[in-house]
């Protein structure tokens, strides 16, 4: 994330209130999510995981339970965010096969 990015993000959630926040993050931690890497891995139908090329958590996490994963180039955790047209992109070629 560029330091313009990281202003800009940091001026979005400025107002945040820190227990929501924290109720947030404790909901959505992944000590508290159940593995679905095996169901996942069951799918019989295309399936794709986007991550960001910098995002070292979640392209390890997908790497490991062997999930077809495509990285988006320049981007960490929130790829979408910091490079739009990266993930775009990536989206459509995975989903041109199928329009």
């Amino acid at each position: 994330m560029s330091i313009l990015q990281r202003r800009e993000l940091v001026a979005l959630r400025i107002h945040n209130q820190g227990t929501a926040v924290a109720a947030m993050l404790d909901a959505t931690s992944l000590a508290r999510q159940p593995d679905l890497a095996p169901s996942l891995q069951a799918l019989t139908l295309p399936f794709g995981y986007l991550c960001g090329e910098r995002d070292t958590k979640f392209s390890a996490l997908a790497r490991q339970a062997g999930l077809p994963y495509f990285l988006v180039p320049d981007a960490g955790h929130n790829a979408h965010r910091a490079e739009p047209a990266a993930f775009a992109g990536q989206l459509l070629s995975l989903l041109a096969p199928f329009y």
